[in-house]
């Protein structure tokens, strides 16, 4: 299943009520997980595809998607590096 294979579902909530969800990047660090998926109501093996429809829906100019990076400090050493964990909310423009 590809990611514009979800672009119709995010598309649909995105026209019915704006939504957030929590995203890092890099992706894919193991322990980091967007919860989109839980969003959606969808299992956790969606996240990727619909992390790509949104990637998707940021190009069109009918919709906003903002992503604000959230601060707060690291727990561990200080050499340890930790993705950049981001609220991202979708609405229609």
């Amino acid at each position: 299943m590809s990611g514009t294979s979800r672009l119709e579902d995010v598309l649909m909530l995105a026209v019915e009520r704006r939504f957030s969800f929590t995203d890092f990047e890099p992706r894919g660090i193991p322990g980091f997980e967007s919860d989109i998926a839980k969003v959606f109501g969808q299992s956790e093996h969606q996240t990727k595809n619909l992390l790509e429809a949104v990637d998707t829906l940021a190009d069109d100019h009918h919709y906003c998607v903002e992503r604000v990076e959230v601060r707060e400090a690291k727990p561990g050493n200080k050499g340890k590096s930790y993705p950049r964990r981001f609220q991202v909310t979708v609405s229609p423009a």
